[in-house]
Parts: structure tokens; sequence; C-alpha cells
């Protein structure tokens, strides 16, 4: 169909189109999780509808610390496979879009009676190497006190004892999530926004699509599809209450927020992921004359597409910055903007709230609705592999098709022609 059946003046053909005809699988969610979806599938050859009922990557997918994580901070819980996992996706997201993903040198500093200290530090960003596969330019370095205050002069010197330095890789979350949906579509999905799933569709128990709403015209379509994936993010229990299948396992939704400054105020010269006194960790990141820092990690209950920063998570962000750059003193005033963002974690009835999970994980609902929940924005690219493998077997099994296996590793992103490393 090419990549004019993404314009937005096209939406309203893409969405007669998509009433007209039947798909192999109708993925519900426009995020960074279904735009992976939509690109391995149409690539593979099946017949992709994709429906998204805000914009693009308007809920998780851009409100994130704008990272490609190596997963470093896994280690912390002894996560070996996740980190070998999330480190190797890392280098695949970045050889595919060099064009939205930057290599970035952060500082990890230690302190006397913090989390970290020399060895450990040292230990596991050496580990840390040999799991994620770093390239030899990029392993970790391990810096003094001198080095690292030349580095980063605004680090609490007090209990200074040194740092290390090792790359995590900037991105541009929305816009990585733009790309993805736009190679997807030029390979022969159909992706449209504003679109909203009202309600899905069954036969004899089956589920067999969705009702929706065009949010633009009001005007409603039926989709019809052998597959449904439920790839909505933060509501995904909300599609899995409409399929009556919202047990066992569930999501749990925490908030990260993050704060910007002036770099004129915060003239931060280096990243630093940093500790803080309750052992969670921090980024502080200089970006195009800003500084931004986050994040926190609360329970979230509210509304899920337009989630606030609060007072608490304000403070809580300004007392970290403060405590790691004291000289600094930065108040309510300084904050210029800030963005939050949902997390939708996976918690098991009968677990402890310690106990949830941040990992991806898939089901299949008794109708047959497919739901990926969880992971990372970092692992997207393998999550859809996963997801679509399992699509490709259900049609085999339903309708006796046959696809061919999955390329997504050494497919560029639209705009991403251009090499890596």
């Amino acid at each position: 169909m090419g990549e004019q059946g993404f314009a937005a003046q096209e939406r309203t053909t893409v969405l007669e189109r998509m009433g007209r005809e039947h798909f192999d699988i109708l993925i519900i969610g426009g995020g960074i999780t279904g735009a992976g979806i939509a690109l391995d599938a149409a690539d593979r050859g099946l017949k992709t509808a994709l429906v998204e009922m805000q914009d693009f990557a308007a809920g998780t997918s851009s409100r994130s610390t704008k990272l490609v994580h190596g997963g470093l901070r896994y280690l912390k819980q002894f996560e070996v496979k996740m980190v070998a996992e999330v480190g190797k996706e890392r280098a695949i997201v970045f050889e595919n879009g060099p064009h939205v993903t930057i290599p970035e040198r952060m500082l990890l500093p230690f302190h006397k009676g913090g989390t970290f200290n020399a060895f450990t530090t040292s230990i596991g960003l050496l580990v840390y190497d040999f799991l994620a596969g770093v390239k030899r330019s990029e392993r970790r370095r391990m810096l003094d006190i001198q080095a690292t205050l030349e580095r980063e002069p605004l680090l609490k010197r007090e209990g200074l004892k040194g740092s290390g330095s090792y790359v995590e890789y900037r991105t541009d979350d929305a816009r990585l999530t733009i790309e993805v949906m736009k190679e997807a579509v030029a390979r022969g999905a159909l992706a449209v926004n504003y679109a909203k799933a009202d309600s899905l569709l069954y036969d004899d128990g089956r589920i067999s699509g969705a009702r929706v709403t065009d949010r633009v015209t009001g005007k409603p379509y039926e989709i019809r599809a052998s597959l449904v994936i439920n790839a909505a993010g933060p509501w995904v229990d909300t599609l899995r209450e409409m399929d009556r299948s919202k047990e066992g396992k569930m999501l749990r939704l925490t908030k990260g927020v993050h704060l910007v400054f002036d770099a004129k105020r915060f003239p931060l010269k280096q990243a630093v992921y940093f500790d803080t006194p309750d052992g969670r960790m921090v980024f502080a990141i200089p970006r195009d004359g800003k500084t931004y820092a986050g994040t926190t990690d609360t329970v979230y209950e509210g509304d899920t597409a337009h989630p606030r920063m609060t007072a608490e998570d304000r403070a809580y962000v300004l007392q970290a910055i403060n405590g790691m750059f004291p000289d600094m003193k930065l108040g309510v005033q300084d904050v210029e903007s800030s963005w939050a963002g949902v997390r939708p974690l996976i918690y098991e009835d009968g677990k402890s709230p310690s106990e949830i999970s941040r990992k991806d994980e898939i089901w299949e609902s008794r109708s047959g609705l497919i739901t990926i929940a969880g992971g990372k924005l970092t692992g997207y690219r393998k999550m859809s592999e996963l997801v679509v493998d399992r699509a490709v077997r259900e049609l085999g099994r339903l309708h006796g098709q046959s696809f061919r296996a999955c390329r997504t590793r050494h497919i560029p992103i639209s705009g991403g022609s251009v090499g890596g490393s």
C-alpha cells in the first residue's frame, strides 16, 4: 500500500479499507510494542491492521527516560539472563535505527556509605560488558576522584570515591515508535490513530475482530481478523475485561515522573546515573539546552491517559538531585516542566506487591485474544518476535497458513538504512 497510507489525509480511506477486508491479525495499541508487532507481522507476509485510540506513542512510549537501556540495573537483582537479552537487543535497536539512537557515556559515581563502591562497580560493569556484548569502544572505564570531577564538577564531593563510566543509548522514544510504524506501513500494514476499539467481535465464542470508532468523525467500523493482538500497554486489562478474561495475572500500574530544568540553572556536563538514600536509581541527563532528571516509581491508580506529576513526586526528585548535586540548591521555582508516564507491570493474585514483574509476558484467553503485557522499550523487537511467532503458529493451526521466519533483527526501521557502527 506504500507510505502514503500513513498520511493524515488517508485515514478515512484506510479505515474504510479496514472495514471491508479480512485480516490475519488486528493489533490494538499503537505504542512501540504494537508498532514492532505490525512491522514483524507485515514483513512475514501476514495481512496486518493496527488501531490506536490516541496518537501513536501517546501513552507510555512517549513518556520514558528517553534511553534505550542496556539493563544495567537488573544486575542488582541478579537478573543475569535479562541483562544479556536486553543488552543484545539494545545493539540491534541501534544498528537498525542509528538516526534515532545515539551512544552516550553515563557516569555512575560512588560515595562512602552508598550502594556502590569501587569493587562492586568495577565488577558489575565488567560483568555487564560481557553479558550485554558491549563493543570494545563502549566498555566500562573506572575513574578516580579527580577524573570523575573533571567529567562532572557538580557532583557531591563529600565522600566521593570515584566512578564508573559506561555507555547508554539516548533516543527519542516517540520518534522511534513512529519510525517503526512507518516501516510497518511501508511493508504493507494498515495503521490508523484516533481509532478506538469500543467492543470486541466474536464468532461462536472465538474472537474475530473489533468494533472501532473513528474518534475524528464518530463513524463506527467493524474490523475482522483471524487473530486479535492486545498490545494496549496500560490499557491491556481494559480489553481483557471486554473479553471477560481478566483473571490470574493482571496489570499493576506504577508512575514515573521526570523534571526538566534550564541548563543555565542546572548546567550538567555529563549524564549521571546515581543511587538515592532509599535505594532507587535516578538519571540526570543534559540534552538540547535543558537538563532532565527522574524517575519516580509509585503505585498509580488515576487517569491512565493523563498521568500528572504531584507535589510529592516533585519533592522526591528534587531531594534526589540536591543530594547528589548539593551546590545546585534546586527548588520548585526552577522546574520548567515535567512529564509523567505509567509502567504496565504484571501482578499475580496471591503474590506480594514486591513481586510485581517488570518482564514481558504473553497470555492467550479462551476466546483466542492474545495479550502482550509488561516489557521495556529496549526489548520491543524481541517481544514482537515472540508474539508474531505465536500468531503464526495459531494461524497454521486454524487455517493451515504458513509464513516466513522473523527477519527484524536485520531490518532497518524507516530512515535507518545508514548503518549503525
